[in-house]
C-alpha cells in the first residue's frame, strides 16, 4: 500500500521555524476568534439596547394620542385655526417629534409644522407661517402615526372630522441610548486589550513550547520513522497536549492498516453517494411539483400563481387575469360542514380545468378564490371566458349541494402597471360583483377607473 506523499519523503513537513512564530499564530487565531464573539455579543448588546429605546420612541408617539386629541378635536370643531396652531407648536417641542400635521375628513392637509411626508414620499419642513422647503432626510428611518378626530355631540352622535398624523425618526432613539452605546464599546475595548495581554502570557509559556515539539516530531515522521521512539512531552503537568501526543504515537502504529482500510471505505462512500444523490434528486422533483400544487384541488398553489404572473408579466405582451369567488361559499360550510366544503371546491376547481384553454394557467388563489392567467388574451376575450366559467359553474350540480354560482373579475395589464396593481383591480371588480349582486362578471377598465368608490370605503 503505497504512503501518502508527506510521509514517503523526509522532512514532509518543513524546516521547523522559531517557537515564538507559532505560539504567536495560535494567540491570533484564538484571539481572533474572540475578537469575532466579542463584536456579535457587543453588536446584540447595542441592538438590544436600540430596540428598546426604539420602541420606548413608538410608545410615547402612541401616548400623544390621549394628550392631544381633546385639544385638537375641540379646535377643529370649533374652526379656532390659531388654537390649532398653538398646538401643534407645542407638539414640535417635544423630543420625539419631528413634525406634525392635521388633516380635515377629505384628506386635505389644514394645518402642519416641522417636517412632514407629502403624498409622494418627499420630505417638506413646514414653518409656523406654513412656509415650505424640501426637508433632507436624516439617516434614521422615518415612521408616523394618524390618529382620527371624532367629535362627539351631547346625544352620544359621532361626527368624523379628519385626521393627526405625527412624523418621527429612528434616529431621536439613537440618540436617546447614545451614552449607553458608549459605554458598550469602552467596555469591549477594554476587554479586548486585557485578553490580549492573558492570551500572549499563557499560549506563549503553556502551549508554545510543547507544540513546537509535536510540531518537530511531525517534521521528522516519514515512510522509514514510523518505528522511531514515541513523541514525550518535556513540559510539566498533564494536559490535553500530552493526550495529543498520546494520540499522534497511536496513529503511527495504525497508520499502515488503515491506508487500506480507508481505500476500501471510499469506495463505498462513492457507491452510497451515487444512490444518495439519484434519491435526493428524484424526491427534489417530487418536492418541486407539490410546493407548486394546491393539495386539496390540485392546480397551480398561489407559489406557483405568484411565479407565473410575474414571468408573464416579464415576457411583455397582452396579459388578463380573472379572478373567481364561489358565492355564499361560507353558508355550505356552515350548513353541511367543511369535508363537503371540501368536495365543492374540488368540483369547481374540476369545472375551471376543463373549460379554460390549453394556455390559461389555472389555480387556487386562496379559500374559495380561484385566479385564471390568460397569456395573448385583451379585455373582451378575457371577459368572455369569465363569462362561460360562470355559466358553466351555474349549470352543473354540485355534490349534495346542486348548483352554486360564481363571481368574476377581470383586469388586463396596463404599460407600466405592475402585478399588484394587476390584481387588485381584478379584486375590486370581483368586489363589485358581490356588490351589484353576486353571480356576475364584472370588468376593470384601467387603473384609473379602480378609485375606491365612497360606498366600498364606508363598507
Amino acid at each position: 500500500m503505497a504512503l501518502p506523499r508527506i510521509l514517503r519523503r523526509g522532512g514532509g513537513l518543513g524546516a521547523p521555524t522559531r517557537e515564538r512564530a507559532l505560539a504567536g499564530r495560535l494567540m491570533r487565531m484564538i484571539f481572533g476568534c474572540y475578537v469575532v464573539v466579542a463584536v456579535g455579543l457587543t453588536a446584540m448588546q447595542m441592538l438590544v439596547a436600540y430596540r428598546a429605546a426604539s420602541q420606548r420612541l413608538q410608545d410615547d408617539v402612541a401616548a400623544l394620542q390621549r394628550t392631544f386629541s381633546p385639544g385638537i378635536e375641540d379646535a377643529m370643531w370649533r374652526y379656532n385655526a390659531e388654537v390649532l396652531r398653538g398646538i401643534l407648536a407645542g407638539m414640535r417641542e417635544i423630543p420625539a417629534v419631528v413634525g406634525v400635521e392635521v388633516r380635515d375628513e377629505a384628506g386635505q392637509r389644514i394645518q402642519a409644522i416641522g417636517t412632514v411626508t407629502d403624498a409622494s414620499g418627499g420630505l417638506w419642513h413646514v414653518g409656523l407661517n406654513d412656509d415650505m422647503q424640501p426637508a433632507s432626510r436624516s439617516f434614521g428611518t422615518p415612521f408616523s402615526r394618524t390618529f382620527p378626530v371624532v367629535h362627539t355631540d351631547e346625544n352620544g352622535r359621532r361626527y368624523p372630522i379628519g385626521s393627526w398624523t405625527v412624523h418621527s425618526d429612528d434616529s431621536i432613539a439613537i440618540e436617546q441610548v447614545k451614552n449607553t452605546l458608549y459605554v458598550i464599546l469602552i467596555n469591549s475595548a477594554i476587554k479586548s486589550v486585557m485578553l490580549w495581554f492573558i492570551f500572549y502570557l499563557v499560549i506563549r509559556t503553556m502551549v508554545g513550547r510543547p507544540l513546537a515539539q509535536i510540531r518537530d516530531y511531525l517534521a521528522r515522521i516519514d515512510a522509514d520513522t514510523l518505528g522511531a521512539p514515541p513523541l514525550v512531552i518535556e513540559a510539566g503537568g498533564r494536559n490535553e497536549l500530552h493526550a495529543l501526543a498520546g494520540a499522534l504515537n497511536t496513529m503511527r502504529d495504525r497508520l499502515r492498516r488503515s491506508f487500506e482500510e480507508n481505500a476500501a471505505l471510499m469506495r463505498d462512500l462513492r457507491e452510497m453517494n451515487a444512490t444518495l444523490q439519484d434519491r435526493i434528486a428524484e424526491r427534489t422533483r417530487d418536492l418541486e411539483a407539490l410546493a407548486r400544487t394546491d393539495l386539496l384541488t390540485g392546480l397551480a398553489n398561489r407559489r406557483k400563481l405568484d411565479e407565473a404572473l410575474a414571468e408573464a408579466t416579464g415576457q411583455g405582451g397582452t396579459l388578463s387575469l380573472i379572478l373567481g369567488d364561489i358565492d355564499n361559499f361560507k353558508s355550505v360550510n356552515d350548513r353541511y360542514g367543511h369535508t363537503i366544503g371540501d368536495q365543492v371546491l374540488v368540483a369547481v376547481a374540476a369545472l375551471l380545468r376543463d373549460a379554460v384553454r390549453p394556455a390559461d394557467i389555472l389555480g387556487r388563489w386562496g379559500g374559495e378564490e380561484f385566479m385564471v392567467l390568460c397569456p395573448g388574451t385583451d379585455l373582451v376575450g378575457a371577459t368572455s371566458l369569465a363569462e362561460r366559467l360562470r355559466q358553466r359553474v351555474e349549470a352543473t350540480a354540485l355534490p349534495e349541494v346542486d348548483s352554486r354560482t360564481c363571481s368574476f373579475g377581470v383586469a388586463t395589464l396596463a404599460p407600466g402597471e405592475s402585478t399588484d396593481c394587476l390584481v387588485a383591480r381584478a379584486d375590486a371588480a370581483l368586489y363589485r360583483c358581490k356588490r351589484n349582486g353576486r353571480n356576475r362578471v364584472e370588468a376593470s377598465f384601467g387603473p384609473r377607473s379602480e378609485a375606491v368608490t365612497p360606498e366600498r370605503g364606508a363598507a
